[in-house]
């Protein structure tokens, strides 16, 4: 022991399970006490849930949706066709890991769609076992059983469990970081190189990982989970940001080169649509004229900075009230309230404040953009370890029901049980909500004039049709006339022009497109569906107006 360290004074939530009193043991499942203390439980959920979730995801998911998965075919897919061709392309909202995942899923599997599928089931699958070997060592192993269950059928959970995105790929590697962090009791070395490895990968996927860079400092300087003092704290920061910014370094130097900037970043963007568009203006109008007058994040808070700490204010109670409703639903939402009550009324451990402290400033970076499920996804976490807290406050465990189960059992057994049979309502219509006319129409195609080219260029309001037909896709034009968007399309040398619901939806304009029989002459159509209305048509180059 270093001299500068005072003894350790070992952590109640932190012993084994077999050193709890009978009591602590028979608190909330006593019929399981025995059979959840293996430390195979977690890795026994992952793989439960990984193979169901497979077989539901690649039998029922068969077509992207029009929202998550859009980034999807718009971005990864082409970036992850670049990896394989030897180039990383620089995008300004994220980084390269997930379309380097893909690439290598990709390859391997053949089709990047149920490539990406596939990451994000494993992704989700390692999510779970991170999750439970989290809180069976800061909490107890039934804790750990019931919490890694609640967020398993999470509906928000299952959702993108199923989604080809970044967002499990990040989830996993941010709960990764944050298990290697808490695992110990006393700092090991090891550990700190396996949470800088995954919170580096983490920003490297999605920039708001940058939070990392605010909680894991604030943990070790002021929570003080391995109880050292404070040069040794101020130490454990340095290694912590070195290793951190070293493993993100390579992908600094490349964006520099390329771009001039180490920390090349457009996500002031999406800052500046929550600050001053949300709600004012259209999405397509805020992406194709107004952001155009944004150049940096100074700007975007400097334009009007009372607006802006007013959104950061607003946000702080929206958002809270969006995720108690929509993330986790209300009856879920009380009872983790509750838990705050119940943490700070039992003294929680300097490991379980600092699981708390790391939700915390995830949920305050999250403030600065528009509120989604999917972003809040890792704060299922620390909002189930804090439900769970309170349905085994202690001054419950006299409230039981047959002489064996007390009253925080049966509650956490009716919220699993609600929140499962929500979930499976919600994810039983989204998770094949996408466009069927996509398939429908690329059958066609393809058994009719073959599987398309990159050298062929299809215009559409989303990029599915093209991932479909095999494609290279340009946007709908945000044009206003029907001159206008001939000229746009000669201009971009298309060959079809794909028109469904969704493109008469965001450019009403042009709604008699939808029905071939009223199509300009310089569009043939070649193949259509009703319902849902779609037209595939063939671009006339050379047809007057």
């Amino acid at each position: 022991m270093s001299k500068h360290q005072r003894p350790k004074i070992p952590e109640r939530s932190s012993r084994s399970p077999g050193s709890d009193s009978a009591a602590e043991r028979t608190s909330l499942f006593p019929f399981f006490s025995s059979a959840l203390q293996r430390p195979t439980i977690g890795l026994v959920l992952a793989g439960v849930y990984a193979v169901t979730m497979l077989v539901i995801a690649l039998v029922y998911h068969n077509v992207g949706d029009y929202n998550v998965e859009t980034d999807f075919f718009w971005s990864y897919v082409p970036e992850a066709k670049s990896v394989l061709q030897g180039t990383f392309v620089i995008d300004g909202f994220r980084g390269p890991v997930y379309p380097l995942f893909l690439a290598c899923a990709g390859a391997v599997i053949g089709d990047f769609f149920r490539a990406g599928i596939i990451l994000s089931v494993l992704a989700a699958a390692g999510t779970l076992w991170f999750a439970y070997q989290i809180l069976r060592t800061l909490f107890r192993p039934d804790i750990a059983f019931i919490g890694t269950l609640l967020i398993a059928v999470n509906r928000t959970f299952i959702q993108y469990s199923y989604t080809a995105s970044t967002d499990m790929v990040f989830n996993a590697l941010v709960i990764g970081s944050l298990y290697f962090l808490l695992r110990h009791s006393q700092r090991q070395w090891r550990d700190i190189v396996f949470s800088a490895l995954a919170g580096a990968c983490a920003y490297l996927t999605r920039y708001n990982g940058v939070f990392l860079l605010i909680a894991v400092p604030f943990i070790f300087l002021v929570v003080n989970p391995y109880e050292i003092n404070r040069q040794e704290r101020f130490k454990t920061m340095g290694v912590f940001l070195a290793l951190f910014f070293g493993m993100i370094s390579p992908w600094a130097v490349y964006c520099f080169v390329k771009t001039g900037s180490f920390f090349y970043n457009l996500n002031y963007l999406n800052i500046a649509y929550e600050m001053y568009a949300k709600g004012k203006i259209g999405w397509d109008q805020y992406w194709n004229v107004e952001s155009q007058k944004f150049h940096s994040l100074p700007q975007v808070i400097f334009s009007d900075p009372i607006r802006f700490a007013e959104t950061i204010i607003t946000n702080m109670y929206s958002h809270m009230v969006s995720d108690m409703e929509l993330l986790l639903l209300w009856p879920f939402g009380i009872v983790a309230t509750a838990g705050v009550y119940v943490s700070w009324k039992e003294k929680a451990t300097k490991r379980q404040l600092a699981l708390l402290v790391f939700g915390a400033t995830f949920f305050g970076i999250l403030l600065l953009v528009f509120y989604g499920e999917r972003f809040s996804m890792f704060l299922l976490l620390p909002y189930t370890a804090l439900a769970v807290r309170a349905c085994t406050w202690r001054n419950l465990s006299s409230w039981r029901f047959w002489n064996r189960v007390q009253i925080g059992a049966l509650i956490s057994w009716i919220l699993l049980i609600w929140t499962c049979t929500e979930s499976y309502e919600f994810n039983r219509i989204n998770i094949n909500s996408g466009p069927q006319e996509i398939p429908l129409i690329a059958d066609w195609f393809i058994k009719n004039h073959g599987r398309g080219t990159e050298e062929e260029v299809v215009v559409s309001r989303k990029p599915h049709i093209a991932y479909s037909l095999g494609m290279k896709w340009i946007p709908f034009p945000y044009v206003q006339s029907e001159e206008e968007l001939r000229q746009q399309v000669q201009t971009s040398k298309a060959s079809y022009l794909f028109f469904s619901s969704m493109e008469a939806y965001m450019r009403p304009q042009f709604r008699e497109f939808l029905d071939p029989q009223k199509a300009p002459p310089w569009l043939v159509p070649l193949t259509y569906t009703v319902n849902p209305p779609a037209v595939l048509y063939k671009v006339h180059l050379g047809a007057a107006p």
